[in-house]
């Protein structure tokens, strides 16, 4: 249980977020809390999440139970809070549905809602940041055991800092998690098929060289961009990185969503330099295959011919 441990759930919600009224039924949100409650999970792993409901439980927390408990608790509330507004807003009765209104109040345009909805999911997105960067830095067992955990120790892409020096991501930590299974495939398919395995292995151990290594990173982060992209909605990214896909985004249409044609534009590049970063690796392992070769023959002058 991560809320209402004092029967007091919806003042709770509150004091998190701002903007969930501590007046409100708590039973209203129970059921959006258990749905975002495991989503969190998937990601942080249920040990973690674990750890996180006995330190909210505990009688006296201590410090470090309290950042534990409130870092998971917050995205949790975020995401419970985004989809409770979405079915809230219209009441369900025997009659079907109706719109409550009064003097004070207006139904707001659909821009409107669209915007809210965005904002509240960007909230949780920089709530599961702090919540992954905080994880990271404490270095729990429970952690080191999560998928995420064991992904980050088989990938040569080691850090969100690694994967940033070939592509931004607003120093997003939910974005390199979410990035990893793809950086993994892409690692274990392209990367193996291309070098071998043994190279592989070396580049995780160490001892592939640093031009090898920071070429293999930069090949894997560009490639499982390429294949993210087609394979995921927009959404499943943070704006500030999904809107990079728009080229002809500006000022107030930094939240447009990009065109196919400005997708395909964007992954055309992206291919692009995957391909560059795949000549270079190729180069970096085998080294010039030019270096040592007699690119001009010897001339011998008693020949008088030539050919064209």
């Amino acid at each position: 249980m991560l809320f209402n441990k004092d029967l007091n759930g919806s003042r709770e919600l509150y004091e998190l977020s701002g903007t969930f009224q501590a007046s409100a039924d708590f039973r209203s949100i129970e059921s959006e809390l258990d749905s975002a409650r495991n989503e969190v999970a998937s990601v942080i792993g249920e040990e973690v999440m674990a750890l996180a409901e006995q330190a909210y439980e505990a009688d006296i927390p201590t410090e470090a139970q309290q950042l534990l408990a409130n870092a998971v608790r917050k995205p949790v509330a975020y995401l419970a809070i985004s989809r409770h507004a979405r079915l809230n807003m219209l009441s369900h009765g025997e009659t079907g549905r109706k719109i409550k209104t009064d003097d004070n109040e207006k139904v707001p345009f659909e821009w409107m809602v669209d915007r809210d909805d965005r904002e509240m999911r960007e909230r949780y997105y920089r709530a599961m940041d702090l919540l992954l960067e905080y994880l990271e830095k404490q270095g729990l067992a429970e952690w080191s055991r999560s998928g995420c955990g064991f992904r980050q120790r088989s990938s040569i892409v080691r850090s969100l800092a690694a994967m940033e020096e070939v592509y931004p991501a607003d120093h997003s930590y939910y974005m390199y998690y979410k990035m990893l299974p793809v950086m993994l495939e892409v690692q274990n398919t392209r990367l193996a098929g291309l070098v071998g395995t043994d190279t592989v292995n070396a580049i995780l151990a160490g001892s592939a060289g640093e031009t090898v290594a920071a070429t293999a990173v930069r090949y894997v982060v560009l490639h499982a961009l390429v294949t993210a992209v087609k394979r995921w909605t927009l959404d499943a990214f943070p704006l500030s990185v999904s809107r990079r896909f728009s080229p002809t985004y500006q000022g107030n249409r930094a939240s447009s969503a990009a065109s196919l044609k400005e997708i395909e534009w964007y992954l055309g590049n992206l291919l692009e330099q995957a391909t560059e970063a795949e000549r270079d690796l190729v180069t970096a392992i085998s080294g010039n295959p030019w270096k040592g070769a007699r690119l001009v023959p010897d001339n011998d002058p008693r020949k008088k011919y030539f050919t064209v």
